[in-house]
C-alpha cells in the first residue's frame, strides 16, 4: 500500500483535508459554497476527481458538511458518517451545540437553527463501530470518537496519525494549546475519545480548525486529570 498522505486545505474558518493512498478520501467540506477550493487544492496536488473514492464527514455541524451536496453531485461517490450524526447531515440542521463557556454560548446563539438547504441527500455509508478504508484505497479506519457530538468520528492512519474534526482544537481556534473543544456534548465521552487516540498511538492529528497538533501535551494533561481524580 501506498505510503498515506495528508493534505490540509483551509477553507475559511474550517479545514478539510485529503487523505491520499492509492486513492484519495476527502475528509470533512467546510461551510457552503467552498468546494471550488477542495477542487483547488486537488488540482495542486495532482489529484484528479476520479481519484476520489470517498468523503467522510467527522460530525455534524454546518462548518464540516456544507458543501458536501455540491461534492456529492460532482464527484458521485459515497457519503460516510457516523449514525448518531446522520440526521443532521441529511436535515441541513446543526447537531446540537453545547458550550462550555460564555463566549461559545453566544456563538450557540447564532449557530444552533442554522440550516442548508438541498435535495433529498441521503447518506451513502453509515457508521456504527468501525470503517475500514483498504476497499476505499487508504491503509486506516474510521472509529467513533464522540464528546464534541455524540456522532464524532475520527480517521485514524496507521503510523500515528488521525484526523479528528472538532473532537481537539487549539484554544483561540487557530492559536494557543491543544484542547477540548468550548463545545462538548458529553465530557466523559471526550475524555474516553482521548484515551482511544493514546490506545492507538496516535502522536499527531489533524483538526478541524486551524494547524496539526502534537497530541504528547494532551496525553500529560490527561494523565494529570486522571491522577488528581483517583487522590480525591
Amino acid at each position: 500500500m501506498k505510503t498515506t498522505s495528508v493534505t490540509r486545505v483551509p477553507l475559511r474558518l474550517a479545514n478539510s483535508y485529503l487523505v491520499s493512498g492509492k486513492k484519495t478520501i476527502i475528509v470533512d467540506a467546510g461551510d457552503p459554497g467552498f468546494s471550488q477550493g477542495i477542487y483547488r487544492a486537488m488540482q495542486r496536488e495532482g489529484i484528479n476527481r476520479s481519484d476520489i473514492s470517498l468523503i467522510f464527514i467527522t460530525h455534524g455541524h454546518i462548518d464540516h458538511y456544507g458543501s458536501v451536496f455540491a461534492l456529492k453531485k460532482a464527484l458521485d461517490v459515497p457519503v460516510a458518517i457516523h449514525r448518531l450524526d446522520q440526521i443532521y447531515l441529511e436535515s441541513g440542521t446543526q447537531a446540537p451545540l453545547h458550550p462550555l463557556n460564555r463566549p461559545a454560548a453566544l456563538i450557540k446563539r447564532v449557530g444552533q437553527d442554522m440550516r442548508v438547504r438541498h435535495g433529498n441527500f441521503k447518506s451513502d455509508i453509515i457508521i456504527d463501530d468501525q470503517l475500514d478504508l483498504l476497499r476505499f484505497g487508504v491503509e486506516g479506519a474510521i472509529l467513533p470518537t464522540p464528546g464534541h457530538t455524540l456522532g464524532s468520528a475520527s480517521l485514524f492512519i496507521p503510523d500515528g496519525r488521525a484526523v479528528t474534526g472538532d473532537l481537539i482544537i487549539r484554544r483561540h481556534l487557530f492559536r494557543g494549546p491543544a484542547e477540548a473543544c468550548a463545545f462538548l456534548h458529553d465530557v466523559d465521552k471526550f475524555h474516553n475519545s482521548v484515551n482511544l487516540l493514546k490506545l492507538y498511538g496516535v502522536k499527531k492529528i489533524y483538526p478541524g480548525h486551524g494547524a496539526p497538533i502534537d497530541m504528547e501535551p494532551v496525553y500529560q494533561r490527561e494523565s494529570r486529570r486522571i491522577a488528581i481524580n483517583e487522590t480525591r
